[in-house]
């Protein structure tokens, strides 16, 4: 198994801000396949990273090693300087069992896909995690639901089951459902992928919102209006590399990687056709 990566560029100081999440030469593969190879990754409180990269540059995978849902062959994933994840590489780093089910506590995570339960209300599908693991009343589990989906514009969707919701209404519905943990990171994968056009605008304008909050967030899309208009930074990866990252003015106005210039090209092309 080849596991040379290519040359990656130095990563940019943190800039005396506290670093809340930090990947450190993380390596994921499935069987032959390296996803990801040697990824150094830093996001400081309060900071709005966007990852955008071709399907298949580990993108997706990279969120859900952060959020605990792949292990990772080698490197460290820490959140708050508490090690989450560790490959076999770094002896003497255990994650303490007690401290990785706190911190993952303080990680939401919003997919492609809403995963909301079809049985349940609105209501109950957002109240059920703090009930359950942060051991919150009932009452006071559903005060808060209601107060984040009046948030997010379903004040009035409550007492609704998902199957009678829109496709943006149900994401937004799965964001709040995330928020209600208080989560201290929100994790957004491809969120509005999977919805008509016309759909997308209502849930960008809510995690807008949330960025605007100073939520720290880590999200992969293709949606390049809101990387110009909310990331702190911007990070392109491709073959399981971070290829290149810095502002969104200097990403999208003069990238410096012939590959990241290819793939901006690229977009824009397939954004002028859809349009025309």
């Amino acid at each position: 198994m080849n596991e040379a990566a290519p040359q990656a560029m130095d990563r940019p100081s943190a800039g005396g801000k506290e670093i809340f999440v930090s990947l450190q030469g993380v390596w994921k593969s499935f069987g032959d396949l390296q996803v990801l190879r040697g990824v150094d990754l830093d996001v400081t409180q309060g900071e709005v990273v966007v990852i955008i990269g071709p399907s298949g540059s580990g993108k997706s995978t990279l969120l859900r090693c952060v959020c605990q849902l792949e292990p990772i062959q080698r490197g460290a994933i820490e959140v708050e300087g508490v090690p989450l994840s560790v490959g076999q590489d770094a002896a003497g780093r255990r994650p303490d069992k007690e401290a990785v089910r706190r911190m993952r506590q303080e990680i939401g995570m919003v997919f492609q896909s809403f995963n909301l339960f079809p049985h349940l209300t609105v209501l109950e599908n957002i109240n059920l995690a703090p009930r359950r693991v942060r051991g919150i009343s009932r009452q006071d589990a559903e005060a808060q639901a209601l107060d984040l989906l009046s948030r997010v514009g379903l004040g009035d969707k409550a007492n609704e089951h998902p199957s009678r919701l829109s496709g943006g209404q149900q994401q937004r519905a799965a964001i709040a459902r995330a928020l209600a943990m208080r989560p201290q990171i929100m994790l957004f994968d491809e969120v509005t992928s999977a919805l008509d056009p016309e759909l997308v605008g209502e849930v960008l304008r809510v995690m807008r919102q949330l960025a605007q909050e100073g939520m720290t967030m880590l999200v992969v899309t293709h949606e390049m209006g809101f990387a110009q208009d909310v990331a702190d930074r911007v990070i392109f990866m491709d073959e399981g590399v971070i290829v290149e990252e810095g502002s969104p003015e200097m990403m999208f106005s003069n990238p410096q990687q012939t590959r990241t210039r290819a793939f901006l090209s690229q977009l824009l092309d397939r954004e002028e056709s859809s349009e025309a």
